[in-house]
């Protein structure tokens, strides 16, 4: 007999890359670019550091979510500040930190959905579209209903895989 979990797994794959096939020529043609995901919590610095990003001020992210750390904060205040700093440092380019960023956040938080999207952002950026592709899978089945850019970083790479394919 098969496993809820199991089958919500190959639910959730099945939908992706049918919804992946449906978008393929959109995707491709809009040259579609995933996005991170930010992690806010009651803590000013990595709220200040959310704002920042969102406006597009990443430099000003980044220099937020490093004072964040440079504090003393609980472990997932932590893994929310190595996320959203993964985030920022990949939005100005320095893939290799935010590699390093998001790898922290997944060490304190192996569940922490946003940490595991913004990792396949970065791969993608990097030019590993196959291993975002599993990446942002892996992060829409840990966010569950809450993660709808995951889904749609999902959904997106699927598409473009698919597109490049052809």
């Amino acid at each position: 007999m098969s496993s809820p979990k199991l089958i919500k797994s190959i639910a959730l794959g099945l939908s992706l890359s049918l919804a992946g096939i449906a978008l393929a020529p959109m995707a491709a043609a809009a040259g579609a670019e995933p996005a991170f995901a930010l992690k806010s919590n009651s803590n000013g610095k990595i709220r200040a550091g959310a704002k920042a990003f969102h406006k597009g001020d990443f430099s000003k992210a980044a220099f937020f979510q490093k004072a964040a750390l440079k504090s003393g904060l609980s472990k997932s205040r932590k893994a929310a500040a190595y996320t959203n700093l993964c985030a920022a440092e990949g939005a100005l380019g320095n893939l290799e930190a935010a590699t390093i960023a998001c790898a922290s956040a997944l060490e304190l938080r192996p569940d922490a959905w946003q940490a595991a999207n913004n990792s396949g952002v970065v791969e993608w950026l990097a030019g590993d579209h196959e291993a975002a592709a599993a990446t942002f899978a892996s992060a829409a089945e840990l966010a569950g209903e809450k993660g709808a850019i995951a889904r749609t970083n999902a959904v997106m790479a699927g598409a473009s895989q698919l597109a490049s394919a052809n």
